[in-house]
């Protein structure tokens, strides 16, 4: 996720207050990677982790913010 959209306003209510995932790794929570970046105020959803297909991404990305939005 780049820095300016990190920055930018939520589409859904306009909140700067994000909140990143991280996704463990191994069982002694050593190493992990960023899953998702959310809204803290609407739950609006980001970011998706980078091992996704773009075009799959996008189609997650709309369904889990009709879910949650």
């Amino acid at each position: 996720m780049k820095f300016e959209e990190m920055l930018a306003p939520c589409p859904k209510c306009g909140s700067k207050d994000k909140t990143a995932h991280r996704k463990m790794l191994d069982n002694h929570r050593a190493h992990a990677e960023l899953d998702t970046v959310r809204c803290d105020n609407c739950g609006y959803i980001f970011f998706v982790n980078d091992s996704i297909e773009d075009d799959e991404k996008k189609e997650l990305l709309k369904e889990l913010n009709k879910f949650y939005g």
